[in-house]
């Protein structure tokens, strides 16, 4: 049997206010070849699809169709599960209607799916409290696939610990993870293909910037030993950096994010995994890069001139970029807007400007008006000159507050 692993595809997430719907159509469409092209049976899906509760309708339209391509009319299964940034209701509710395609989409911990078979002849021919098992045309041997999704304790509606000790808590639910999964563990059989897919954050593992978790570490981080042992895999959401499972007695993998979606994750590469497993073999895994969406760079340059020539090659206008620019004065707003109209995929610019902004002593500034003042500082912490409704604002605030402003806090 071959299966593929994927998570965190965050559909709707934007970077500052700009749109990534193209890249994870492209993303989508990837995928979907690449399924095509490896005659894969089954697709597992590990949390955070969405990247909010209530995404926007164009994120679920391409959910939905990524779905219905997957499955390929139901010749193929797919199970998908609910990560802390998934509404649980909002993933499940498709259920009667995903299981004519063979899909599998599972909310909360612990929840049972009927049985049934898919039009084209992917099957539920058993299932549990968080386990299924999965008839696959072109499969000799069946899938029984142990399924937890995001495990809070909101989630599991049970409170783990009566103590607040940070350790004492880790331990507590460490044990109630480890008890779940052992728990669908006995479901698996020796001639079955048997997985774990999970959304949760193992002890030890590389985060990244961009997960903005709503709980990540801590108390929540479960120790490896809760892993059961007879899994042939265990396929993990959570994390972005695609990442395997130190001390893990199973192979055990974070997909990570197809996309990178913080400027820490310039240059990290992204991946999905193709499992191949048999009953009674150790799985076979195979990393496969990534190529999908614009990549992420940060470019320092030592003056706007150096940014202009860099521009001029057509392969760095299609990326996005944190931009950082050593200059001797304030950018203009006219320069501000020449840069990205140069090159419109500039998210972020920093100017770093020489200590003692104007040559102007303390003294000097402090005799300005507070207009003047604060249009200096703002041109300080900003790189280029404030706009005249931020200055505005600040004074209208200011006077709010009595029309002063306290020891320390605008140092020129």
């Amino acid at each position: 049997m071959r299966i593929l692993h994927t998570s965190d595809w965050h559909l709707g997430r934007t970077l500052e206010g700009r749109s990534r719907l193209e890249e994870q159509r492209e993303f989508v469409d990837d995928l979907c070849d690449l399924v095509a092209a490896e005659g894969i049976h089954l697709i597992v899906i590990a949390g955070d699809i969405f990247d909010v509760y209530n995404p926007p309708a164009e994120a679920e339209n391409l959910f939905f169709e990524a779905l219905e391509r997957l499955s390929s009319g139901g010749k193929r299964a797919v199970v998908a599960i609910a990560g802390n940034h998934d509404s649980p209701e909002r993933l499940r509710a498709a259920n009667p209607l995903a299981l004519t395609h063979g899909i599998s989409l599972i909310g909360y911990p612990l929840e049972e799916l009927p049985t049934g078979r898919g039009k084209g002849g992917a099957a539920r021919v058993a299932s549990g409290p968080g386990w299924l098992e999965l008839e696959i045309p072109g499969c000799e041997e069946h899938a029984v696939v142990g399924c937890l999704a995001y495990p809070s304790e909101a989630r599991l509606n049970e409170v783990l610990s009566r103590v607040l000790e940070d350790n004492l808590l880790q331990q507590a639910y460490t044990e109630r993870i480890r008890a779940i999964l052992q728990g669908l563990a006995t479901r698996f059989r020796p001639d079955t293909v048997n997985l774990v897919v999970s959304h949760l954050y193992m002890a030890g593992g590389k985060e990244a910037e961009s997960e903005r978790p709503i709980q990540l570490g801590g108390a929540l981080a479960v120790e490896a030993r809760a892993l059961p042992s007879n899994a042939h895999y265990v396929a993990l959401g959570h994390l972005h950096r695609p990442q395997g499972v130190e001390g893990a007695p199973v192979p055990c993998r974070y997909a990570g994010s197809p996309l990178a979606y913080s400027f820490s994750e310039t240059d990290q590469p992204k991946e999905v995994v193709i499992v191949e497993a048999r009953p009674g073999s150790r799985a076979s895994i195979t990393r496969v890069p990534l190529r999908c969406g614009r990549p992420l760079k940060t470019w320092r340059a030592c003056s706007l001139e150096e940014f202009w020539t860099w521009c001029g090659d057509r392969e760095n206008l299609r990326c996005w970029v944190d931009l950082e620019i050593r200059a001797t004065e304030p950018l203009t707003p006219q320069e501000v807007a020449e840069i990205r109209r140069r090159h419109p995929g500039v998210v972020n610019i920093r100017v770093l400007l020489p200590e003692g902004l104007g040559g102007m002593p303390s003294s000097g500034r402090a005799a300005l008006p507070i207009r003047e003042q604060f249009r200096l500082f703002a041109a300080r912490q900003l790189g280029y000159e404030p706009p005249g409704e931020l200055v505005d604002l600040f004074l209208e605030l200011l006077d709010m507050e009595g029309g002063s402003v306290p020891e320390g806090r605008m140092d020129l």
